[in-house]
């Protein structure tokens, strides 16, 4: 990766990539599946907190995880007759003014059959994450955007591809931001026509990152450190400038949680000074921007007297409306997905929802009452909705794509949304077989999920 920092985190890389590699041949999957959630979290409580890998031998050991999973594997070389878009971006840092960068490379073309992650933003625009189509960059991620709901798609990646799948926010059609492991952190505020950088704090590293902005000028990044031996782990830093601009709030304290050793924490806000970080062991809120932080205590699920929280698999705000997705467990019984909600911007909890062990679901998060979750197992796909933050349910099946199954989802209604679907794997249960990239192909939905129309 460009500018890797030199760290000493670990030396058991390679054993551990093979125990997470069910996640992504990349840092971060579009959709954290409860098992694997589930398993992430029983090697790292057996290991008792092993230190985390390093980010050079994780890199290696993904090249090779991409390389074998390379072989025999074909890409869609449709296409659909778009303009490319020029982009002028100019770098920003904290320190330096703006100066000229290069422009990301002409790319025309739809999403096709190796989609890595999705979003839809609004009725018309969305982005999708893919693997390039062009032959001189084959396999290498590209970031395409739509205006029209998905009729024809354009190239807009930053100027400097990430190595790894970066985080992806967008606030509306206009304002996202992109950040790397390495950084720098991307900003645009024309859809991605055009981009501009902001290089991470000194000692700083996106590796492990959380984001959460609230509007297009304020937003929250909580950065891990680049090294095992800095006594802060986590920093939060804000900005009111759209990215333009990272000021340190402070560290944010996460019990016996150095970056990448367990499930990452994820972080969200509902108005600039009311937050949560959910981390490895912990739920915090904070009511003054980030300065300072209290214990969040998740109330016991039906049948579970003495819930142990350890891990989050989904954290979204909406206003004052949060939704947590958390593995729920103890001692003797296993780490199971729950949903909890809250109404006063994550100071007070309520679970709504919790799988059984053969659950292998996806979820839609709306908004803060409108939930999609679907199953997509051996037979028609099975979905459950509320429209009451988890009151009340009701199911249906539905008919996805011949032998694919939902990889991740994103609906901006009830009714409206997109998902990837993954082609199921044919490999012998109990055999070894080559590692396949998570990708897959986008399909849309306009009666909840009802049915689905593959996207070219």
């Amino acid at each position: 990766m460009n500018g890797q920092p030199t760290d000493d985190r670990g030396n058991n890389a390679d054993r551990r990539i093979g125990e997470w590699a069910d996640l992504s041949a990349m840092s971060r999957p579009p959709a954290a599946r409860p098992e694997v959630l589930r398993a992430r979290v029983e090697v790292a409580v057996a290991e008792q907190r092993q230190p985390r890998r390093s980010v050079p031998g994780l890199a290696m050991a993904l090249v090779v995880v991409v390389v074998v999973a390379g072989v025999g594997f074909a890409v869609s070389r449709q296409r659909s007759v778009v303009e490319p878009s020029a982009s002028a971006s100019a770098a920003a840092s904290e320190s330096e003014p703006p100066g000229p960068s290069a422009s990301p490379s002409p790319q025309v073309t739809l999403p096709g059959d190796d989609v890595l992650d999705i979003g839809r933003i609004d009725a018309r625009s969305g982005w999708a994450y893919v693997l390039s189509p062009e032959s001189s960059k084959l396999g290498v991620p590209i970031l395409l955007m739509t205006d029209d709901v998905g009729a024809t798609w354009r190239d807009a990646t930053p100027p400097q591809q990430a190595d790894f799948q970066p985080i992806i926010e967008f606030v509306d059609a206009d304002h996202g931001w992109v950040l790397d492991a390495d950084g720098p952190l991307w900003r645009t505020t024309d859809g991605g026509r055009s981009w501009q950088e902001t290089a991470l704090p000194t000692g700083r590293t996106g590796s492990s990152a959380a984001m959460s902005f609230v509007s297009a000028s304020t937003g929250y990044l909580l950065l891990s450190a680049n090294s095992d031996k800095d006594p802060e782990p986590w920093v939060l830093y804000r900005t009111e400038d759209g990215g333009a601009s990272l000021q340190r709030v402070g560290a944010v304290t996460l019990p016996d949680e150095p970056a990448l050793s367990g499930p990452l924490p994820m972080v969200a806000f509902s108005d600039p000074s009311s937050g949560v970080v959910a981390g490895w062991k912990v739920v915090l809120q904070t009511d003054d921007g980030g300065a300072h932080w209290s214990t969040v205590s998740l109330p016991a699920t039906k049948g579970s007297a003495a819930p142990r929280y350890a891990g989050v698999s989904l954290l979204r705000a909406f206003g004052p409306q949060l939704v947590l997705l958390a593995l729920i467990g103890g001692p003797t019984t296993p780490y199971e997905p729950t949903a909890y909600v809250s109404a006063d911007a994550g100071r007070t909890w309520r679970p709504a929802y919790a799988w059984s062990a053969e659950s292998a679901t996806v979820w839609a998060i709306v908004d803060g009452q409108t939930w999609l979750d679907f199953t997509t197992a051996a037979g028609p796909m099975y979905m459950e909705a509320t429209s009451d933050a988890g009151d009340k349910w009701t199911t249906s099946t539905g008919a996805g794509p011949a032998d694919r199954h939902i990889m991740a989802v994103s609906f901006v209604s009830a009714t409206d949304g997109w998902a990837i679907f993954q082609v199921d794997s044919t490999c012998p249960a109990g055999a070894f077989c080559a590692m396949q990239l998570p990708a897959g192909q986008l399909a849309e939905t306009h009666d909840g999920g009802v049915t689905w129309q593959l996207v070219p």
